[in-house]
């Protein structure tokens, strides 16, 4: 695993040497496709179809959303990864292009053959419970937890998933024993978890509505700092009982690493302008994310960051996909 992870950050370091000097003039002159490697109706996906409107309103050219869902999100990253490096084929990314290099034996793609453009947003993850659990802040919580040993359950939809890393990160940070409970999509796991079949849930802001209508607990989400959007809702961190439980979804894309350093160019500052629009921003906040725009050194810092922190995560707590 060390070998390939080395790897896989060596080839991020690689593909991201490029000078964004000048833009391609005429890009798009046709079609663009924008890859989403997930099915079609969750955040991924109106994440996509939100900035294929965007996009294609400012290019005067068709983007259009495919859905290639499979294997963590491998499946549809290969695809773009053999794609023809001339900016007409996209990724719209998450976690997974991280995460995946280290939970399955063998990538369908090479992990240096993508290269980051650009993050568009993240999806803090919410900590969760159930109202049959005795706690109501992160401490009680893992107290509960420690003074009963593998009885606290976490759903999550899917092994390697953000909510399934995000359990796993805050099991490790707060020395306690759970067990994890993975679904094969977010519906299952979390129709399972509001009817009580399992305690706690790491998921997105969409589930803010369950729990200002009773049915869950909200505890604490996994940000650096409190949210300007739900100042009440205290970080897992200020429980200080899990330090650094700092996790998020999130959605980044991704381009051939050969594309031209002026193609690259000019998707990245067209993305830019998209983010920047105050509609756009309301309709990332709708979907439960939060607007955060990076440019591809950041967004490149990012990634090398998100893989050596779930490589440790990963690593420590035995996880893999069979």
């Amino acid at each position: 695993m060390v070998n390939r992870f080395a790897t896989f950050l060596t080839g991020i370091v690689l593909c991201t040497a490029t000078t964004f000097g000048a833009h391609a003039a005429g890009f798009p002159d046709k079609p663009v496709q924008l890859v989403v490697p997930y099915s079609p109706g969750g955040i991924t996906d109106n994440l996509a179809r939100l900035y294929a409107e965007r996009l294609q309103a400012l290019w005067k050219q068709p983007v259009i959303v495919e859905n290639r869902p499979g294997a963590g999100g491998s499946i549809g990253a290969g695809n773009v990864a053999r794609a023809p490096a001339d900016g007409y084929t996209v990724l719209l990314g998450s976690v997974g292009m991280v995460t995946n290099a280290l939970l399955l034996k063998k990538l369908p793609y090479d992990a240096n053959a993508l290269t980051p453009l650009a993050l568009a947003a993240l999806a803090p993850n919410v900590l969760y419970v159930h109202p049959s659990v005795p706690a109501t802040t992160t401490a009680e919580l893992v107290d509960y937890a420690k003074r009963n040993p593998g009885k606290l359950s976490f759903a999550s939809s899917g092994v390697g998933s953000s909510p399934h890393l995000a359990a796993e990160l805050f099991a490790a940070r707060a020395g306690i024993d759970v067990l994890q409970v993975p679904y094969g999509g977010t519906g299952p796991a979390l129709a399972d978890f509001l009817g009580g079949q399992v305690n706690a849930y790491f998921d997105t802001m969409q589930s803010m509505s369950y729990a200002k209508s009773g049915k869950i607990r909200a505890l604490a989400v996994t940000t650096s700092k409190r949210l300007a959007d739900e100042p009440g809702l205290p970080t897992v961190e200020e429980s200080g009982v899990a330090p650094g439980v700092v996790s998020s979804s999130w959605f980044g894309f991704f381009l051939p690493s050969t594309t031209p350093p002026a193609t690259q160019a000019t998707f990245a500052a067209a993305l830019a302008e998209v983010s920047r629009d105050p509609q756009v921003q309301s309709r990332l906040k709708a979907l439960g994310v939060v607007p955060d725009f990076r440019d591809q050194q950041a967004f490149t810092a990012f990634v090398k960051d998100e893989a050596v922190k779930w490589e440790d995560v990963i690593r420590t707590q035995r996880i893999s996909i069979q």
